[in-house]
């Protein structure tokens, strides 16, 4: 049984939700050459800024859903029967164990005794706290590896990346994880963060739709059609002191439009949005290709590829007249 985790100080939260355990278990092989599963990769755990009721100041050290000096602590999650969940694959483990210098099976989680994911074992790796400022994970270190397989399984409020959090946003996400390769480059502008969201921004203020995916990506949460510009207008600003990278990733992807476009669609009518699957409702044709879902990330792909875009002009055409009948 997994030893309940102690409690933990004003300020932490910890998140370690139930699950089910499958119904069939893969037996465990141990290879003579177990597969490096780390690489030489730094990521980062960046926290996402939200705006509450309460606090509505960038500048307030409480905006955003959480205090300067806070830190949140998130748990192997802990099955129904009382077990711990596998963050790690078969051939995760196997080649941990050695690189670590650890016993065959050390990183069981069936073990009785000296559990590596027990709270009880000072040896082991059961939680991973999180800090309101960037967070680092280097990927080539067996520890931080383990970290980062633990956060990847709190999905409730751990975005895996900025792809899924502008596919599909969350009001539960708190973090989400990036790559500091992709932030380096970023870096390297001689342009500051502020200055250069500032020059985004200005290209889409007067642009309704545009301001209503950027909010809505960032702040995972749904806005009216009757929404005012001036409302989106303030929202984005705040959104830009409160995590201006982020909303950079966002405004720069260049998908933009065509998300856009899909959206607006989908509010429409043009495009069917079942569960999160998205058809064109002409004809209902599934926007991927054959083998795929058509989730929002993937039907975004799918209308910007050349052989696609009569089917593209087609929406925008059906839009205008939309538009002109209102």
């Amino acid at each position: 049984m997994a030893k309940k985790n102690e409690s933990i100080m004003e300020m932490v939260e910890v998140e370690g939700p139930l699950v089910e355990r499958p119904a069939s278990e893969t037996v465990r092989e141990i290879k003579d050459e177990p597969v490096n599963c780390l690489r030489n990769e730094r990521i980062i755990v960046r926290h996402i800024a939200k705006q509450t009721g309460i606090v509505t100041d960038p500048k307030h050290e409480l905006y955003g859903g959480m205090a300067s000096n806070a830190k949140r602590t998130f748990v192997v999650p802990i099955l129904k029967n009382g077990g711990f969940m596998n963050v790690l694959t078969n051939q995760e483990k196997d080649f941990l164990e050695q690189a670590m210098g650890l016993e065959t099976n050390a990183l069981s989680v069936y073990k009785e005794k000296n559990n590596f994911w027990d709270s009880s074992n000072d040896n082991g790796i059961n939680k991973v706290t999180l800090y309101k400022q960037d967070n680092y994970l280097d990927l080539s270190k067996p520890g931080d590896y383990i970290k980062y397989k633990i956060l990847l399984k709190n999905k409730s409020r751990i975005c895996p990346s900025m792809q899924e959090l502008q596919d599909r946003p969350k009001a539960t996400y708190e973090f989400v994880i990036l790559s500091e390769n992709d932030e380096s480059k970023s870096q390297q502008r001689n342009i500051s963060t502020t200055m250069q969201c500032y020059k985004e921004f200005g290209k889409i203020e007067s642009n309704w739709d545009k301001l209503r995916f950027v909010v809505e990506t960032l702040t995972g949460k749904k806005l009216a059609e009757n929404t005012k510009l001036e409302y989106l207008q303030t929202q984005v600003n705040d959104q830009i002191q409160a995590n201006g990278k982020l909303f950079l990733k966002v405004v720069n992807d260049p998908m933009l439009d065509t998300k856009v476009i899909i959206r607006k669609a989908v509010d429409q009518g043009v495009i069917a949005d079942r569960g999160g699957y998205l058809y064109i409702k002409d004809g209902n044709i599934p926007m991927c290709e054959g083998g795929e879902e058509p989730t929002f990330g993937t039907a975004a792909r799918w209308l910007c590829k050349p052989r696609n875009q009569e089917i593209k002009f087609s929406i925008e055409a059906k839009l205008d007249e939309l538009s002109k009948n209102k």
